[in-house]
């Protein structure tokens, strides 16, 4: 015996047809929770494709053959079903936060940082408790409210090192830290040096950069 495989437009109802006639003989486990995955899954698609061909036929051995195909969807169905659970003992993961949400937390810290933020004031700009906003955004960013707060502080801070000659202390009240000591510290854990040492290095390198490009210019 052939087994034909149905044209490819009557996939989908093929896939449907073949869960829902196993669920009618009899319990397979996981059918109604791995539905949505077998009713368009490639490879349940095709056997339900042969097994609807397999019992349209009287031949006996069509029959044995459509007993097998059953077996095979039923078999695929429980892979799915394996596929979705979670592991025993994990824990579901939180969904990142919407694109809306996260651009409106971005755009008040970026507003705010001249100012103590506290992980209420974030939560509020994205319109969410503080336990659901603080999972939320750790999903969307890989990190904690408090470190991407820092981090913001730390990078507008690098910019007015570059762009200005403001003295350190103030460049720290500027950015949201309470004493130079503070930003100095939290500066050296993001950054790898004192934000002094930093600017010298930088200024030196822009210097140098200014001189090449004369003598480019020159010659």
């Amino acid at each position: 015996m052939s087994v034909h495989v149905l044209p490819p437009s009557s996939d989908r109802s093929a896939g449907a047809s073949a869960v829902d006639s196993l669920a009618s003989r009899g319990p397979i486990s996981g059918t109604s929770e791995a539905w949505p995955e077998a009713a368009a899954d490639p490879v349940v698609l095709q056997l339900s494709s042969a097994l609807a061909a397999a019992e349209r036929s009287a031949d006996d051995f069509d029959v044995l053959c459509a007993d097998a195909l059953r077996l095979a969807v039923a078999a695929r169905i429980e892979s799915l079903r394996e596929r979705a659970a979670p592991a025993p003992g994990d824990r579901s993961v939180p969904c990142g936060l919407v694109k809306w949400r996260l651009k409106r937390v971005r755009e008040f810290v970026d507003a705010e940082l001249h100012r103590p933020v506290t992980l209420a004031d974030m939560a509020g700009a994205a319109g969410l408790s503080r336990m659901h906003f603080a999972a939320q955004f750790r999903a969307a960013t890989g990190l904690r409210a408090h470190e991407y707060l820092l981090r913001c502080r730390i990078e507008r801070a690098q910019k007015l090192l570059q762009q200005t000659r403001e003295p350190l202390a103030q460049i720290a009240l500027i950015v949201g830290f309470q004493t130079q000591a503070h930003f100095t510290t939290v500066f050296g854990r993001f950054v790898g040096e004192t934000p002094h040492r930093w600017r010298r290095a930088h200024r030196a390198s822009a210097a140098a950069t200014e001189r090449a490009l004369g003598q480019t210019s020159a010659e």
